[in-house]
């Protein structure tokens, strides 16, 4: 519920509540108010979850640690707005110099790192939930652009008989 969420208010309001939560949690590099954007400082973080001491030299991290920072920001769904909050991780592999990018939902990582997003958007949601917009929820567009609603089916429109039913029998 908390991604799919959409909020009614003045958009500076509902940043600064938005940027409020997130720097509760991180420490926000950047909060663009124009682009309705932020973005936090990316932590290392052991395989495990656990806060890993960054000492700048990638080397002496445990092997497979992730780089982990979030995005958070404000889309238009027309008058109204939602929440996206997207983690960006790299992941550390003993014997290659270069972390490598691990895309969310990636089958690979650790369980936390997809309970850190999700809690982040949820704690989003709490403090947004009196500007919350009552409705059918859908899913987050993929890009800046609002979705599409489905069409209408239109009056008199015949409907295709649905897959194993049995066809009119023909005279």
């Amino acid at each position: 519920m908390a991604k799919t969420a959409r909020y009614s208010g003045d958009r500076a309001t509902l940043f600064a509540e938005i940027k409020a939560v997130v720097e509760s949690k991180f420490t926000v590099t950047t909060a663009d108010e124009m682009a309705l954007r932020m973005d936090t400082k990316a932590r290392w973080y052991t395989p495990e979850g656990l806060a890993a001491n960054d000492t700048g030299d990638v080397s002496m991290l445990q092997d497979k640690s992730i780089n982990y920072a979030v995005v958070v920001e404000m889309l238009a769904d027309g008058d109204k707005w939602l929440v996206k909050v997207t983690p960006v991780m790299t992941r550390y592999n003993r014997g290659i110099p270069k972390p490598e990018p691990v895309k969310e939902g990636d089958a690979s990582l650790p369980g936390w790192c997809e309970d850190k997003s999700n809690t982040l958007a949820i704690d989003i949601h709490a403090k947004l939930a009196k500007y919350e917009v009552k409705g059918v929820p859908q899913m987050v567009p993929a890009g800046n652009e609002p979705p599409t609603p489905a069409p209408a089916p239109t009056e008199g429109s015949a409907a295709a008989p649905a897959e194993g039913s049995a066809a009119p029998a023909t005279p």
